[in-house]
C-alpha cells in the first residue's frame, strides 16, 4: 500500500514556526519581515493577509509560545496525581530546562524576552504581555492553592505570595541562563522550588 502523500503546510503555520526561530535567534527588532519570508517560502501578500504588520505577528507568535507553556504546566499540575504540589512545579521546570539547554541555550522563555525588548516601547506589547504574565501566575496560584488545601504547600505565605515568587524565580532562571549558560544554577533553581513551596520542616512535625 502507497503511503498517503504529505500534507503541505499552511502559510499561517509556516510563519508561525518561522517567526519563533527568528525572534528567538534575534529578538523582535533584529527579526526583519523579509527573513521570516524567505525562510518559510511564504509570499508577501500571505503574510499580511494574515497578521496585517510585524507587531500583530509577533503577538500571535508570543500567543503560540504562551498557549504551549500554559498547557505543558497544566499537564504536570493535573496529569501527575502521584507526585506532590512541589515535585510537579519543579518538574515542569525541569522540562523547560531541558528544552532550554537541547536549544544550545537559545530558546529561554519567549515571554521574558519579549518583556525586556519590547514592552517598554509598545504599549499594546506591554498590555498583551501583562495578560500573559497573569494567566501563567494564575494557573501557579490554582497549584499552590490545591496544594494548600491538600496540605503539602506551606500556609505561613499566602498563596499569592508564593505564585508571584515562583514566577519571578523562573523569569529570573531564565534571564540568567541566557548569559551564564551554566546547567548548575538551573539545577539550583529547581532544589529551590520546594525550599519555597514545601510545608517548613518544624510545622510539617506537628500533630
Amino acid at each position: 500500500m502507497s503511503p498517503q502523500p504529505t500534507q503541505p503546510i499552511p502559510h499561517k503555520e509556516r510563519l508561525l514556526r518561522q517567526g519563533m526561530k527568528h525572534f528567538y535567534a534575534h529578538g523582535y527588532h533584529g527579526t526583519t519581515v523579509d527573513a521570516v519570508l524567505e525562510a518559510s517560502g511564504v509570499p508577501k501578500g500571505s503574510f499580511y493577509h494574515h497578521f496585517g504588520s510585524k507587531e500583530a505577528f509577533g503577538k500571535a507568535v508570543l500567543n503560540r509560545y504562551m498557549q504551549y507553556q500554559l498547557n505543558l504546566l497544566q499537564t504536570w499540575i493535573t496529569d501527575k496525581p502521584d507526585l506532590t504540589t512541589s515535585e510537579k512545579l519543579s518538574g515542569y521546570f525541569d522540562e523547560m530546562v531541558r528544552e532550554f539547554i537541547g536549544s544550545d541555550y537559545r530558546r529561554a522563555c519567549l515571554a521574558g524576552k519579549f518583556s525586556t525588548e519590547v514592552s517598554a516601547t509598545s504599549e499594546s506589547f506591554r498590555t498583551q504581555l501583562e495578560s500573559d504574565l497573569r494567566d501563567w501566575r494564575g494557573l501557579l496560584l490554582t497549584a499552590i492553592q490545591q496544594g494548600q488545601e491538600h496540605g503539602d504547600v506551606r500556609h505561613d505565605r499566602t498563596a499569592d505570595e508564593l505564585a508571584d515568587a515562583l514566577l519571578a524565580l523562573i523569569q529570573g532562571a531564565f534571564v540568567v541562563g541566557l548569559s551564564s549558560r551554566d546547567d548548575q544554577a538551573l539545577r539550583a533553581v529547581s532544589a529551590t522550588i520546594p525550599l519555597l513551596i514545601d510545608m517548613p520542616y518544624a510545622a510539617s512535625r506537628e500533630p
